[in-house]
């Protein structure tokens, strides 16, 4: 039978074990609150930084198409071509970069479901549009995947922009789709232009960071740093790398779980299936 003692001193361990769980759950609440400020932060540093180039260009673009009667059809269409893409920005940011979508997706992981292979051949299309040859290859992801499709396929386009921008015209884009060898998901992207410096690698993804390549071409710097803030609401990573042939290598991971349920990622069909589209 204990002591007295001894059971004062277990007293006294389990109002210190208390005092431990209250003090880590007031981090918990703490860097919870302080995350929740950054994502706000972000979220409106976001709409300043687009919304008024945005603004401007959709302005212009108006102008022209009043004042532009006389011009032919194939500028008109380049004008329509223009509003589009600047309607499609602009609702980006109401629907997905709003403060409030931003905190949701910081508290609680979207339940959307989509095929990865679907999205990047849709990706892939979309960049082909601007500019070939972007090829694609897809080797044995999954059937589905759970995340926020608007917020990966932004981040896939991100990286495709960002190749397009820092090669020549006729220099090949190629994205890859594969299960990681350490668990997950990862999309690759690679570009046969002339690399990002080494002394600037570790920078790439930092807010407002432009290196020194970057000189004449258009940019804000926050387009990288835009797809890593997405990917760490999805647990998810992202990195470059020069490749040593020549040209940089974007690597986008997610935590696809093997298991259904509760998993980012519900496996179906032939793990094997592989796709290659140039």
């Amino acid at each position: 039978m204990p002591t007295v003692a001894e059971l004062e001193a277990a007293l006294r361990e389990s109002r210190a074990e208390v005092e431990r769980c209250r003090l880590l759950l007031e981090q918990h609440a703490n860097e919870r609150l302080e995350l929740a400020a950054q994502q706000k932060k972000f979220a409106s540093m976001l709409s300043h930084e687009f919304r008024t180039p945005l603004s401007t260009i959709d302005g212009a673009v108006q102008r022209l198409e009043m004042t532009g009667a006389h011009h032919d059809e194939g500028t008109r269409k380049r004008y329509r071509k223009i509003q589009v893409a600047v309607d499609r920005m602009l609702a980006m940011l109401d629907e997905y970069l709003s403060p409030e979508r931003m905190a949701s997706i910081g508290r609680t992981r979207q339940p959307d479901e989509i095929s990865p292979a679907a999205l990047l051949e849709s990706v892939v299309e979309q960049a082909r549009s601007r500019r070939n040859p972007v090829s694609l290859r897809v080797i044995g992801l999954p059937q589905w995947m759970r995340c926020d499709p608007a917020g990966i396929r932004l981040c896939i386009e991100i990286l495709l922009d960002n190749a397009i921008k820092y090669t020549e015209a006729n220099s090949p884009i190629e994205l890859l789709g594969k299960m990681a060898m350490e668990g997950g998901v990862e999309f690759l992207v690679r570009d046969y232009g002339r690399g990002i410096p080494e002394a600037e690698l570790a920078r790439v993804f930092d807010k407002s960071f432009r290196g020194s390549n970057a000189a004449g071409i258009p940019g804000s710097g926050l387009g990288l740093y835009m797809a890593r803030s997405v990917l760490d609401v999805h647990g998810g990573t992202v990195s470059a790398r020069n490749v040593s042939e020549s040209g940089t290598e974007f690597r986008i991971w997610l935590p696809v779980a093997a298991a259904s349920g509760k998993s980012l990622a519900r496996a179906g069909g032939n793990s094997d299936n592989s796709l290659d589209t140039s």
